[in-house]
């Protein structure tokens, strides 16, 4: 029932657009038990290949925050200056 269940799921999702990287990694745990059904050491290899993706995704993620939180902090600093001298 199970196997049912995760294949269904897989079928249907597989449209959807998954915004965030745990929502990504869920899918791709997803894809790896539907794919391997039954070889539980294919899904423990399948599952890390996930692991590792949902570090990177975090890592870019976090990486595009710091930016624009650099460009609001120069902003910031720009107008402080503009108001200081003027």
């Amino acid at each position: 029932m199970r196997s049912i269940l995760i294949l269904l799921s897989a079928l249907l999702l597989s449209p959807i657009a998954l915004a965030d990287c745990s929502d990504e990694q869920t899918w791709c745990n997803t894809k790896c038990e539907v794919k391997h059904l039954g070889d539980d050491a294919a899904i423990t290899g399948c599952k890390s290949k996930c692991v590792a993706a949902r570090a990177a995704c975090s890592t870019k993620s976090g990486a595009e925050t710091a930016v624009e939180a650099s460009k609001k902090a120069l902003k910031n600093t720009e107008s402080f200056f503009k108001g200081l001298t003027e």
